[in-house]
């Protein structure tokens, strides 16, 4: 059964209506100073750059047919080279003005992304007289969004003059990024570097009796070595290979030599809200269960800081409670988004005794409003009671949202934190 890193009672990431169908620097241009007369402003929009939106919409709403569907016509054609949304300076430092455009045959089109709290709330407006939309938006200027376009209320769709998506269980999404943001170099595949080997291994678990099939990587250097590799446990095994292609960061990252080479297992889940819902059966099956047949089968080493396991949402709450539950086996815990909201009880955690684990927490700053919950404000508390305890933590803020793009992206930042070669600040 597919995963999709959605939180128990909430629609998954890739928006709820979708199921029913389903450079690093900013460039900063200066203007020229416009001149008097009609023949003058229709000449400035004729040779502007897509980036000056305001500047389109003045004339366009003054113009007369054919003028008008001239304008219209010259934006989208630069639209569609330049792709959408059209970035601009903003008018607060840090932040960036984005520009989402639509042209078709609709009465209302509507934004729904990490935006909007994955709610389709935000309507473009319609330019009159054309089947042009548009919506101006400012976002900090290395943010990373996914949205998609709602049409007539009913129809979602990506949106077509932007070619960059991200993908998710339940297929594309499109995808901002704002000027200063950095794609995840190591996250695509690079043959030039060496990589390593995936290969199923059955699991049976005689505690929650049934039977998956999880990936193991294996790193370049194992079939030649005799040596024994420190383990990655990874929830929605399945997911985070195709969608977070782990298996390239990882390849990345020996080859660089930022971490020693390392095992990954990659378990899917077979009922993933009860199983990843704080389930002392899954916890007991994957540390007493699963844990040693990998250790029997694969050359592996058997110290709790040798192990980790990482989740994301309610990968990352399962990921969480295995840990405080079995520190013997895992002595390294990632959560990314983790499903921790603004009114989650800390209670169990707080009252336990300080065990040895060390925490990577990601999250995103847009999360602040995931279907309705504060899932930032959750991990933001998380965070502080783990410190209270001294716990060692490195916990990262970024400007997106409950997305693989995001969660890809910081794989690399908890495999360093545990097992870098270089020191690592926190």
């Amino acid at each position: 059964m597919k995963s999709r890193c959605a939180l128990p009672l909430l629609l998954p990431f890739a928006f709820a209506a979708a199921l029913s169908g389903h450079s690093r620097q900013g460039r900063e241009t200066k203007e020229p100073a416009a001149k008097e007369g009609k023949e003058a402003k229709v000449l400035s929009v004729k040779v502007l750059s897509c980036e000056a939106f305001d500047r389109f919409l003045e004339p366009v709403n003054a113009a007369g047919e054919p003028a008008k569907r001239a304008l219209v016509d010259d934006l989208v054609s630069c639209a569609g080279r330049q792709g959408t949304p059209l970035l601009e300076r903003g008018t607060k430092p840090g932040f960036g003005r984005a520009v989402f455009l639509y042209r078709g045959p609709a009465s209302k089109v509507v934004l729904s992304g990490d935006m909007t709290g994955l709610r389709p709330t935000e309507a473009l407006t319609p330019i009159a007289g054309t089947d042009l939309f548009y919506l101006a938006r400012e976002f900090e200027l290395d943010a990373r969004l996914d949205y998609k376009f709602v049409l007539n209320d009913k129809d979602w769709v990506l949106d077509p003059l932007n070619p960059r998506t991200m993908v998710s269980g339940f297929g594309p999404n499109s995808n901002v990024e704002m000027p200063e943001y950095v794609r995840p170099a190591e996250v695509e595949y690079d043959a030039r570097i060496p990589h390593g080997t995936l290969e199923d291994f059955t699991f049976t678990s005689k505690i929650l009796n049934n039977t998956r099939v999880a990936k193991v990587y294996l790193p370049p250097s194992y079939a030649q070595s005799e040596a024994r590799y420190r383990t990655l446990y990874v929830h929605d095994g399945t997911d985070y290979l195709n969608f977070a292609k782990i298996n390239n960061v990882v390849d990345s990252l020996i080859h660089k030599k930022e971490i020693p080479p390392i095992l990954v297992v990659m378990v899917p889940p077979i009922n993933r809200e009860q199983e990843y819902g704080n389930n002392p059966e899954f916890a007991r099956a994957f540390a007493t269960e699963l844990v040693p047949m990998i250790d029997q089968r694969y050359r592996t080493q058997a110290a709790p800081g040798s192990r980790a396991t990482l989740g994301a949402s309610l990968g990352g709450l399962i990921a969480v409670f295995i840990g405080q539950n079995y520190p013997q086996v895992f002595g390294n815990v990632a959560g990314q988004s983790s499903g921790f909201f603004a009114e989650t009880s800390l209670e169990p955690l707080r009252n336990a005794p300080k065990i040895n684990l060390v925490f990577h927490l990601d999250v995103g700053t847009y999360e602040a409003n995931f279907h309705g919950r504060n899932l930032l404000e959750g991990n933001r508390r998380l965070r502080d009671l783990l410190r209270e305890k001294n716990y060692r933590v490195q916990y990262k803020e970024v400007h997106e949202g409950h997305s693989w793009g995001s969660w890809r992206a910081r794989i690399a930042d908890a495999l360093r934190f545990f097992w870098g070669t270089l020191p690592v600040k926190y």
